[in-house]
């Protein structure tokens, strides 16, 4: 019986979170062209932040319970399966006609990649991640933040056409409203799926929770690409990688610091590469290319079993 409603839990939630992701990459789409704001800075932004609000609620709430190990597990292997999973897919789900190298403002991914650095050396200078790695985290976070909306005031245009959507604010909240309900659904039965069958705390961490709390992303992902949307697509990777580590990594490490139950260099090494690689590529002519979508589902399946 417990079996059976774990599964429905699951079941709810996955709906949930696809109606959700759906419902607001539609709602980012139109803010876009309402507002005149590109793309990546919405995806960035918007469904970026939207997207990371699972691994904030999981992670958080791990850290309340004194487990970091499940909490930094969740954030690693979130921004893993984001820059490789995620990716994988929008090269299979992209229209077939879309063949162009996108403009993309380079402001989110730098913004990405320097609290990317900063996390790993945190941990290999301390051995562990102290107090002094959560505030900073934090501080760098609200300048983060703070460059990413001027940007959005510097390049926003108010149009005088409105986009013929009612309701736009109304759907948009109650949109990540239930991405984020579903994510956490989806998230502790999955948990508690993973205890029945007596899995480590690491492994449900960077396995288990990590891919549940990256669904919005590859729903989102499915949603935009079918929508021959990219920028959205980078945008939503290289803004929830920063959201994850940032705010996420941040919060949690202030509220329990200390170190992990395993070394992490492995799994740390894999999410550099794989967040300089998300970079690499969206700097290239963006198409169809089962090719790539199958290396970087080789990349991400490797590092899964890798815990095996």
């Amino acid at each position: 019986m417990q079996l059976l409603l774990v599964i429905l839990g699951l079941l709810f939630g996955l709906v949930l979170l696809v109606r959700g992701a759906g419902e607001m990459i539609k709602s980012a789409v139109h803010i876009a062209e309402k507002y005149k704001i590109p793309q990546s800075v919405v995806g960035a932004g918007y469904v970026g932040f939207g997207t990371s609000a699972p691994e904030w609620v999981a992670s958080t709430t791990a850290a309340l319970q004194g487990d970091l190990s499940l909490a930094i597990g969740n954030i690693v292997g979130s921004n893993i399966a984001n820059s490789l999973l995620v990716l994988a897919i929008m090269f299979f789900t992209i229209g077939n006609q879309f063949n162009k190298k996108m403009d993309l403002n380079s402001v989110a991914s730098n913004l990405m990649l320097v609290v990317t650095l900063l996390f790993i050396s945190g941990y290999l200078i301390t051995s562990g991640f102290s107090k002094a790695i959560g505030f900073s985290l934090l501080v760098f976070m609200a300048f983060a933040i703070r460059s990413l909306v001027k940007e959005e005031a510097d390049l926003e245009e108010v149009s005088v056409n409105e986009v013929g959507v009612r309701n736009l604010g109304l759907r948009s909240i109650l949109s990540i409203s239930a991405t984020i309900y579903g994510s956490k659904l989806l998230v502790d039965n999955s948990i508690e799926l993973a205890n029945m069958f007596n899995i480590s705390s690491l492994v449900v961490g960077v396995v288990v929770v990590a891919f549940g709390t990256s669904l919005p992303e590859i729903v989102s992902t499915i949603s935009a690409s079918k929508m021959n949307k990219p920028e959205i697509v980078f945008g939503n990777i290289f803004g929830s990688n920063l959201f994850n580590i940032g705010l996420v990594g941040g919060t949690s490490i202030m509220i329990t610091s200390g170190g992990v139950d395993l070394g992490i260099h492995y799994q740390l090494l894999t999410m550099f590469v794989a967040s300089v690689l998300v970079v690499l590529i969206s700097k290239s002519i963006i198409r169809k290319n089962i090719a790539i979508g199958i290396g970087l589902f080789m990349f991400y399946s490797l590092f899964i079993l890798s815990f095996f």
